[in-house]
């Protein structure tokens, strides 16, 4: 009986999906999974950020809804710097904390009044400790764990926050 259930319901938003797609209105619900990234010339570092500093990212693969595609990839958003901890001495490794905030729209469909999407997700580094490295020698005292790095040449997943309303141009 709960499988009966499942498949209408999932035939029943297929459906939907499908005629708002055709009538130029498309819903993305609350949840969707996005790929994004970040500029790979971009150094995300905790030695090199603060908390607060606003970081652009852009959506990786197409968003696609019943075989059309709603937004393009190289759409653009922001992130957020949330969190940051210095490397320190004795050997105390970085690291960094990014949010994923919201995303524009790009390509045929638009969000009302050209709005943004809101994100979820987050991205973390830590750098490696030194710690042992630091107490072999005389002057360890002096030497600092690594920074916390995000990786720019890798995808990130994100989700939408809320469910969105695009319309065709």
């Amino acid at each position: 009986m709960n499988r009966l259930k499942s498949i209408t319901a999932v035939v029943l938003v297929v459906l939907f999906v499908s005629t708002a797609v055709n009538a130029g209105k498309v819903v993305v619900p609350e949840g969707t999974e996005l790929k994004v990234r970040f500029d790979p010339a971009m150094q995300i570092s905790s030695g090199k950020l603060q908390p607060g500093i606003s970081i652009s990212i852009y959506l990786a693969e197409d968003v696609k809804v019943g075989g059309k595609t709603i937004i393009e990839a190289g759409a653009e958003g922001t992130a957020k710097v949330e969190e940051i901890i210095d490397s320190s001495r004795p050997g105390k490794p970085g690291a960094i904390k990014v949010a994923f905030v919201d995303l524009g729209t790009k390509g045929k469909y638009k969000t009302a009044e050209d709005a943004v999407i809101k994100l979820s997700g987050t991205v973390e580094a830590k750098g490696k400790s030194r710690k042992i490295v630091s107490w072999l020698f005389i002057l360890g005292a002096f030497i600092s764990g690594t920074d916390g790095e995000i990786d720019t040449t890798l995808d990130y997943p994100a989700k939408i926050v809320e469910t969105v309303v695009l319309e065709s141009e």
